[in-house]
């Protein structure tokens, strides 16, 4: 039974700045004009907004809320190599040079989040002073059955074929990977591992400030109308004129991206926190510490916290429940998977949106003249963050993504 203490917060915030640090004051009036606006301070919005000032833009990104609110803090901060749809799906639509040209890209987004929480001089740590707690462990994709186990080969020797390195792993493998006898079997990946994704948050929001971008909070755009070559976006504190509008919203899109809503379907994705666990039973129930996921569509994933937790999150439903509702369902999973988890107090949970396509493949794309990245299907954390920037260098007249 979950604790009466359980708080429905994000246990990611109580271990990373707060990104509205890098707000201006909301009692300052906005710019009237602007080279560049954003709507959206999430991955995608603070990329963008950083990759546009670095250019040499005036650059103001407005959130409707505070930036925590948004998926981009409250995601399982796993940064792993694939997307929503397979590899044989994009075979099969792209054919074998399109599917590896899918695959490259994945492969270079996941670099990218690498290289920003790493040690070289331009990136976050040296530029924020901010961990981000970048793990660089890989990831663990499991089967619940033998029928999955077989799509997984199958899988595997695509991903191979494709020049990806992977292992696959039979049901003895798999169980002295996980330490749990609930898979079938699993397929291992090297590249990629997890971040603490507040921590990249407010990393990201310190660049963006420190390289010129205006942040405003609790300033949402409630209109936008175009004005020859140039947008004007209303808000309530008043009306801004931009060259250039880039739309950070993802699984959050409002009324205002009547496109983007057709396009990108939100869906919810719940997580909850055990307490810091005692560094034996961390360390069966984690193994390297490996980024882990399962292959159902109401799928689970699950992880060890730089702080020593487990954080276990999943798809229960297509319906509103309450959170409570939702955390003795990720409980009851968690405890399946790993017994010896059963009697770990659980101290948050929590939900949030992400955004699918139908085919579960990321969009980069200008619908009604404004630019997107959306859809990446919970991909995001890299897919997201590179998209972004690729898109501002597009717009700017590069090749496109």
């Amino acid at each position: 039974a979950l604790p009466i203490s359980l708080r429905f917060t994000v246990a990611w915030h109580d271990d990373a700045p707060n990104p509205s640090a890098s707000a201006t004051s909301e009692v300052l009036p906005l710019p009237a004009e602007v080279d560049w606006l954003v709507i959206g301070g999430g991955y995608s919005g603070l990329s963008a907004a950083r990759r546009a000032a670095e250019r040499g833009a005036t650059v103001l990104l407005l959130e409707k809320s505070e930036m925590r609110d948004g998926a981009s803090s409250r995601n399982g901060g796993m940064v792993h190599v694939g997307f929503g749809a397979s590899i044989g799906t994009l075979e099969h639509r792209f054919g074998h040079d399109g599917a590896r040209r899918w695959l490259d890209l994945s492969r270079a987004a996941v670099a990218r989040i690498a290289y920003l929480a790493g040690g070289a001089a331009d990136a976050l740590l040296a530029t924020t002073g901010i961990d981000v707690g970048w793990s660089g462990v890989g990831h663990v994709e499991l089967a619940r059955s033998a029928r999955g186990a077989d799509a997984l080969g199958a899988e595997a020797a695509r991903r191979a074929a494709l020049g990806l390195p992977v292992r696959l792993l039979d049901r003895a493998a798999t169980r002295s990977t996980t330490n749990s006898d609930a898979f079938a079997g699993g397929l291992a990946v090297v590249e990629g591992g997890g971040v603490q994704p507040a921590r990249l948050q407010a990393a990201l929001a310190v660049a963006a400030q420190r390289a010129g971008v205006e942040i405003r909070e609790r300033t949402p755009a409630t209109k936008i109308e175009r004005s020859n070559d140039a947008w004007l976006v209303h808000t309530p504190r008043g009306i801004v004129r931009t060259s250039h509008l880039f739309a950070g919203v993802n699984g959050y899109a409002d009324r205002l991206f009547p496109a983007l809503r057709r396009r990108a379907i939100p869906l919810g994705s719940y997580m909850i926190a055990t307490e810091p666990l005692d560094a034996a039973l961390l360390a069966r129930v984690s193994g390297r510490g490996e980024m882990r996921f399962d292959t159902r569509n109401f799928l689970s994933y699950w992880r060890p916290t730089p702080d020593g937790r487990i954080a276990f999150g999943g798809r229960t439903t297509f319906r509103s429940e309450p959170l409570e509702k939702i955390s003795r369902t990720l409980a009851a999973r968690m405890a399946e998977i790993h017994p010896e988890l059963a009697p770990a107090r659980i101290t948050n949970a929590w939900g949030g949106s992400l955004a699918f396509a139908v085919d579960r493949l990321p969009r980069v794309a200008r619908l009604d003249g404004a630019l997107h990245v959306a859809g990446c299907a919970g991909s995001g954390v890299a897919l997201l963050t590179y998209l972004a920037e690729q898109a501002v260098d597009w717009e700017l007249g590069g090749d496109a993504p």
